[in-house]
C-alpha cells in the first residue's frame, strides 16, 4: 500500500521542473525565418561574453544594414529582458499542472485523570484538482503562447528600429558629403572671384555674396555634423552598444531601387495571418474562453477526500474514509463567472478592433510608400537632371563673363536643396518600407522584390 501511494506521489510531481527548450526553439526558428538571424538568450556570464565577442567581431570590419540587425538581436537589452517572459510564462504553466498539497491533521487528547491518550488523525487530498488542472493548464498554455508571440513581436520591432537608425545615419552621412562637395565648390568660386577682381572682372558685391554663401554652407555643415552625432547615439542604443562604442563604420550606401509591391489586399491578408499582435489578440479570445470554463468549474472549488483514524481512551481504534466540501449555497462563483463572460466579450471586440486597425495601418503605409517612390523617381529622373543642366549653363556663361555670379550661386543652391530633398525622400522611403514590413509581420519581406526603376 505504501509503495502504491509513493508511486502516485512520484507520478504527480515528476514533471514539475521548468524546461523552456521547446519554446525557445520555436522563437529562434521564428527569428531565423523572419530576420535571418539566430538569436541568443544571455542566461549566464558565459553567454553574455560570447555575444559580446561576436558583436565586437562584426563591428571591427564595419557593418551593413543586415549586420546591424544581427548586432541588435544579439545585444539589445530590452529584447533580452523580453526573453525572460518565456521562462516566467512556462513556470506559470508548470505551476498550473501541480496538484494541491495534501492536508494532514492530528488531534491528541490527554486525560485529566486516569486513562490513556486519545488520538484522531486524518489526511485528505483536494480532488477538485482532477477537473480543474486540465482547464488551468489550458489557460496557462494560451498565456505561454501569448508570451512567445510578444517576444516575436519584440524581435520584429528591435530589427526594425535598428534598420531605421542605420538608414537615418547613412542618409545624414550622404547629406554631409554632399554639403562638403558644395562647400568646396563655393570656396573655389570665391577664390576665383577674388582673383578676377584684380583685373576688374568681379565686384565687391560678388565677393560678399560668395562669402555669405560659403559661411551659410559651413553653418549647415556644422548642423549636419551635430545631427550625425545624435543619430550615432540613437544607433548605438538600438544596437545595444554604449556611447563609447562609436569607432565602427557603416558599410554600403542606401539602395536607390524602387520596391515592387504586392497588391494591397495581399499585404492585408498576410498581416492578418502573421502579425504577432493579431495572433496575441486571438490567443486572448482563447484564453478568455478557457478562463470562463475554469470559473464555471469552480462552483465546487474545494472537494477533499481522505482517510480518518481514531483511537479513543479505551484503545479502541477505527479507520474510515472522509469527505469535505464547501457547499455552494451563498457563493456559487456567479460573480467570477459573469466577470469571465464580460472579459470574453471584451477580448472578442478587441480582436475585431485590432483587425480594423491593422487594415488601416497597412493601407496607409502602402499608400505612403507608393507616393514616396513616385516622388523619388521624379526627383531622380527629371528634377536633378534639370538642376545639373542649370549649373552647367550658369558656369559656362559665368566663365564667359556674360552672367552675374548670383545666377551661379542660385543654381548651386537649388541643386543642393534638390539633392537634400532627394536624400531625405530616399531615407523616408526606406523607413516607410521598413514600417510596412513590420506592419505585415515580417522584417525581411520575401514577397518584396527589388528592381530598378523603369
Amino acid at each position: 500500500m505504501r509503495c502504491f501511494i509513493f508511486t502516485i506521489i512520484l507520478f504527480l510531481t515528476g514533471c514539475a521542473s521548468v524546461q523552456i527548450q521547446e519554446e525557445w526553439a520555436k522563437v529562434n526558428h521564428y527569428s531565423v525565418e523572419q530576420t535571418g538571424v539566430k538569436i541568443k538568450w544571455q542566461q549566464s556570464e558565459e553567454d553574455a561574453k560570447a555575444s559580446n565577442e561576436e558583436v565586437r567581431r562584426l563591428l571591427d570590419s564595419g557593418i551593413t544594414m543586415e549586420e546591424a540587425v544581427k548586432v541588435a538581436l544579439l545585444n539589445n537589452q530590452n529584447l533580452q529582458a523580453a526573453f525572460e517572459e518565456i521562462g516566467i510564462a512556462k513556470a506559470d504553466l508548470v505551476q498550473a499542472g501541480l496538484f494541491s498539497n495534501p492536508n494532514l491533521s492530528a488531534l491528541f487528547r490527554f486525560p485529566f485523570g486516569a486513562g490513556s491518550t486519545g488520538i484522531e488523525a486524518s489526511g485528505s487530498l483536494n480532488i477538485a484538482d482532477f477537473w480543474q488542472i486540465p482547464i488551468r493548464k489550458k489557460v496557462a498554455a494560451a498565456r505561454l503562447e501569448s508570451a512567445m508571440l510578444r517576444v516575436s513581436e519584440e524581435i520584429l520591432n528591435t530589427a526594425a528600429e535598428a534598420k531605421r537608425a542605420y538608414i537615418n545615419y547613412s542618409a545624414l552621412s550622404s547629406i554631409r558629403d554632399e554639403l562638403m562637395r558644395t562647400k568646396d565648390h563655393m570656396e573655389e568660386w570665391k577664390d576665383h572671384l577674388i582673383y578676377r577682381k584684380q583685373f576688374g572682372y568681379a565686384s565687391e558685391l560678388d565677393i560678399y555674396m560668395a562669402t555669405a554663401s560659403v559661411i551659410e554652407t559651413e553653418l549647415e555643415f556644422a548642423k549636419i555634423e551635430s545631427e550625425l552625432l545624435i543619430s550615432r547615439y540613437r544607433l548605438n542604443r538600438a544596437l545595444g552598444l554604449s556611447f563609447e562604442q562609436s569607432d565602427y563604420e557603416l558599410v554600403g550606401d542606401l539602395p536607390q531601387e524602387i520596391i515592387q509591391l504586392p497588391e494591397l489586399e495581399q499585404l492585408i491578408s498576410y498581416a492578418l495571418v502573421n502579425r504577432p499582435d493579431i495572433q496575441i489578440a486571438r490567443k486572448h479570445v482563447e484564453d478568455s474562453k478557457s478562463a470562463l470554463a475554469l470559473e464555471r468549474s469552480r462552483i465546487f472549488s474545494n472537494v477533499e477526500i481522505g482517510v480518518g483514524y481514531e483511537r479513543d481512551t479505551d484503545r479502541d481504534e477505527s479507520i474510515g474514509p472522509e469527505i469535505s466540501l464547501h457547499l455552494p449555497i451563498f457563493d456559487q462563483n456567479q460573480a467570477q463567472i459573469a466577470k469571465a463572460e464580460y472579459k470574453l466579450r471584451q477580448s472578442e471586440k478587441k480582436l475585431n478592433a485590432k483587425i480594423g486597425k491593422v487594415k488601416e495601418e497597412v493601407s496607409v503605409a502602402f499608400e505612403r510608400l507608393r507616393q514616396l517612390g513616385k516622388k523619388m523617381n521624379i526627383i531622380k529622373t527629371q528634377i536633378l537632371p534639370a538642376r545639373d543642366a542649370a549649373i552647367k549653363y550658369a558656369e559656362k556663361y559665368f566663365n564667359a563673363m556674360q552672367i552675374n555670379m548670383l545666377y551661379l550661386l542660385e543654381a548651386q543652391q537649388n541643386l543642393l536643396e534638390t539633392n537634400r530633398d532627394y536624400l531625405n525622400t530616399l531615407k523616408e522611403y526606406h523607413e516607410q518600407a521598413i514600417e510596412l514590413e513590420r506592419l505585415t509581420g515580417r522584417v525581411v519581406a520575401k514577397e518584396f522584390k527589388n528592381q530598378a526603376t523603369n
